[in-house]
């Protein structure tokens, strides 16, 4: 989402879709890996098996793996608040819960295609101890990646308030939301849209996405000029440009980048009293 290689002024590139991400990033750090597993044939599995084998044997275990840690993710993060601050237990929490059920499968399977019996205590914790290791190894860098394309790592926190001269805090600055914005698209804040679990931020410059709430976003907007239009918008007063009527007498707002936001029933009285539709209206 943020990219810390681009410099700043530079024309704004939207994050990637996440499936995109997969096939352009994290499906090859996965192959790479699996092809990694099979050549290197760790556990014992280079002496008693052939390289296709071992081929399958990793590439299906890898896979396993990685497909549950995506699941149990996608449902930590409809779970948790505030992903900024829970994402260490997120991942502690989908990295315990992989590692059990793998631990499970690769039990069973050792079990049928080897005839070792981890299927014991002693087995079963030994066992736990290798597909951490693994699973570590294989998932640290993808999702360190992702976590930097989301922006939860590797940007600076809002600053905090500076105090004043004679000692006593300063007021705190208005609209903290403005510090998560990337430098490159400056803060002439037009518009926030929900996508999903992220809010895409368009400025003047172009857009980008940050992971967290639409509703915490907005609080984060106390003192600009602004208001919730929609569920999934909030408009800047300055960044509307006109207003357009729809035959069945719904609001839409164009803003000044050619952006058309709908105005729902629910805002539209908020928005007649904020006297937006005495701008043109089409």
């Amino acid at each position: 989402m943020r990219d810390a290689t681009m410099p700043d002024g530079a024309a704004s590139t939207p994050s990637a879709p996440y499936g995109r991400r997969m096939l352009r990033r994290h499906l090859p750090l996965l192959a790479g890996s699996i092809l990694a597993l099979a050549l290197l044939g760790p556990f014992g599995t280079f002496r008693e098996m052939g390289f296709l084998s071992r081929l399958a044997y990793w590439g299906g275990l890898i896979t396993t793996g990685w497909s549950m840690f995506e699941l149990v993710v996608q449902v930590a993060r409809r779970v948790l608040p505030n992903l900024e601050r829970t994402w260490p237990l997120m991942l502690a929490a989908a990295f315990l819960t992989v590692g059990v059920l793998q631990t499970l499968v690769v039990a069973l399977l050792e079990n049928r295609l080897r005839g070792q019996d981890f299927l014991t205590p002693a087995g079963l914790a030994e066992l736990f101890g290798y597909v951490l290791v693994i699973t570590t190894l294989v998932a640290a860098l993808p999702v360190w990646l992702e976590l930097r394309e989301q922006g939860i790592v590797g940007h600076r926190p809002p600053a905090p308030p500076e105090s004043s001269i004679d000692g006593r805090p300063a007021t705190p600055r208005l609209a903290p939301f403005l510090d998560r914005i990337p430098s490159r698209l400056g803060r002439d804040l037009l518009a926030l849209e929900m996508e999903d679990h992220y809010v895409r931020v368009h400025t003047a410059l172009g857009s980008d996405l940050i992971l967290m709430r639409m509703r915490d976003a907005v609080a984060e907007l106390a003192g600009i000029d602004g208001r919730q239009v929609h569920r999934s918008y909030w408009v800047a007063a300055s960044a509307v440009a006109a207003v357009e009527r729809k035959p069945d007498g719904k609001l839409s707002l164009r803003l000044t980048n050619g952006l058309l936001v709908p105005v729902s029933r629910t805002h539209a009285p908020s928005v007649r009293a904020a006297g937006w539709t005495e701008k043109a209206v089409s």
